[in-house]
């Protein structure tokens, strides 16, 4: 918001107030997540490098019953799925970054 400023104006002697939180824009995220396939019921992502991101997870969900992947942990920008059943999935994407908390992304996707 251009122009816009809060202020917040507190009575003095407020118990466990001792500063206003800052918010700060999340700098971690991957922006460019790019999938091909389904082919042969696989799936595959590739994505650019986070700045200052020193991993990557991944999981994914059986959307029909809920049923969720293990946690893939890598330093490459890419990830290619085991071969899938068909059905609906959603698979999540993070970044981590050093004091940040992740912010998943999703993807949905259909296997025939």
């Amino acid at each position: 918001l251009k122009g816009f400023f809060l202020a917040i104006l507190l009575p003095s002697g407020v118990p466990g107030i001792t500063s206003v939180p800052v918010c700060q824009p999340l700098s971690c995220i991957i922006d460019d997540l790019q999938r091909s396939g389904p082919s042969q019921n696989r799936v595959t992502y590739n994505w650019s490098a986070v700045s200052g991101a020193t991993e990557y997870k991944v999981f994914y969900t059986r959307l029909s019953d809920g049923a969720v992947s293990a946690l893939y942990t890598t330093t490459a920008t890419s990830y290619v799925s085991p071969v899938l059943s068909p059905g609906a999935y959603r698979f999540h994407f993070a970044a981590v970054c050093e004091n940040e908390s992740l912010s998943y992304i999703a993807d949905d996707i259909i296997i025939n």
